[in-house]
């Protein structure tokens, strides 16, 4: 398999985290690209520095559409202005895997970035085509709940009605961790995309995803398990974790990153003896512990639905021998995942997404949203505190 060939050992189907050989916090030290990135701006920042130093020709990387705003565009970013306008997260479902015909056409080597299951297609493309494999020399993978289909941001933009038409630019994040998604207006000034007439509280983009994948998840994605880039040469993602020392504000911006390959290795080795980023490394115990929910979350729910479409004879994802064994949750573990899966009932129902979203979006949905971020303020608060007092007591190790 994919996974023996890289790796040189089995796949084992519980390790939400995947293989790794160190892992760390990071951010880019100028101050731009942090300021200006999604996290740490780790990705962009790495990405500028090969680039200057010529031991890329460009990175597969996913802009913004002028038309819509809120639309990811494939491309190969080539030089340090591309990459900056590169740079925040694109949460509507983009095919950046479409650019490996430019790079079989433009002899160069490139970097890509890309969600779980575009690595996975690079690594099997791969395969098939030497050529791609000798020029692609790096695969960044991102962390990944879900991706979303096109008609919930087509919602989510209209909710906003005449103030559209005066934007320039769809801004995922601003701010830090994890930080609410906004309109440029022609005058440079900021609108919040969701209930900017609010003062007080208003919804982050995790808050409003966490809706928004639950009802405009893509059917192939609810039979992935990969949330972490388990292929990629480097996995970046989010910090969802407590902050391992008082020296790490994740308001400030910081990026979560494990080293899977040789390859990726040696670049986190490289970037932590250089003054292009600060590094933070972690222990294995603390790394294991980030995204640990949303990993297990989705390793779960695929095992779910590729058994339940197996027993009706639907096709399936070829992860393995036809028939491979999957793992069976018991006791809380099955409660807690049957629970998951009703959450996601209305991938299935789809006449009813629509009109779920808009509530979200309207007086009613603000307050179930003001009563979550309070349930998840509490539910931090309780794990930082955990954190704290355990490295007090017992160290990080």
């Amino acid at each position: 398999t994919l996974h023996r060939e890289t790796f040189q050992k089995e796949w084992d189907p519980l390790a939400i985290h995947g293989e790794f050989d160190s892992a760390c916090l990071a951010y880019a030290t100028d101050p731009q690209v942090r300021e200006h990135s999604t996290s740490g701006g780790f990705i962009t920042g790495l990405l500028i520095e090969l680039l200057e130093q010529g031991e890329i020709d460009g990175a597969l990387v996913i802009g913004s559409s002028e038309n819509p705003l809120w639309k990811g565009r494939p491309h190969i970013a080539r030089t340090r202005e591309e990459l900056l306008a590169s740079m925040k997260s694109k949460y509507a479902i983009s095919p950046t895997n479409i650019s490996f015909a430019e790079v079989l056409r433009t002899p160069g080597k490139y970097a890509m970035v890309g969600l779980p299951c575009q690595i996975h297609g690079f690594r099997k493309a791969a395969e098939l085509s030497p050529v791609l494999k000798e020029r692609i020399t790096l695969a960044i993978g991102l962390y990944c709940h879900a991706a979303v289909e096109h008609e919930a941001f087509r919602i989510i933009w209209n909710s906003m009605g005449e103030k559209t038409q005066g934007a320039k630019r769809f801004i995922s994040r601003v701010g830090k961790h994890p930080g609410t998604p906004h309109l440029e207006l022609e005058d440079g000034s900021l609108y919040p995309v969701y209930f900017g007439e609010k003062r007080g509280y208003r919804p982050s983009s995790m808050e409003i995803i966490n809706i928004v994948y639950r009802l405009f998840t893509p059917k192939r994605c609810l039979t992935c398990f990969d949330a972490s880039a388990e292929f990629a040469d480097l996995a970046v993602g989010d910090p969802w974790m407590a902050p391992p020392t008082s020296e790490v504000d994740f308001q400030k911006g910081w990026s979560f990153v494990l080293a899977r390959t040789q390859r990726g290795g040696e670049l986190l080795s490289r970037m932590e003896r250089s003054d292009a980023m600060k590094i933070e490394p972690v222990t294995r115990r603390e790394a294991l512990a980030c995204n640990r929910m949303m990993g297990t979350e989705k390793r779960w729910r695929a095992f779910r639905v590729i058994e339940t479409k197996r027993r009706q004879g639907q096709a399936i994802p070829s992860y393995g021998p036809y028939g491979m064994e999957l793992p069976k949750e018991g006791g809380w573990q099955f409660m807690k995942t049957e629970i998951h899966m009703l959450t996601h009932i209305f991938c299935y129902l789809p006449q009813y997404r629509a009109p779920i979203l808009r509530f979200m979006l309207s007086n009613g949905g603000y307050s179930l949203l003001w009563l979550n971020n309070k349930r998840r303020w509490f539910r931090f608060f309780v794990r930082d505190s955990y954190a704290f007092i355990r490295n007090k007591v017992f160290g990080r190790r």
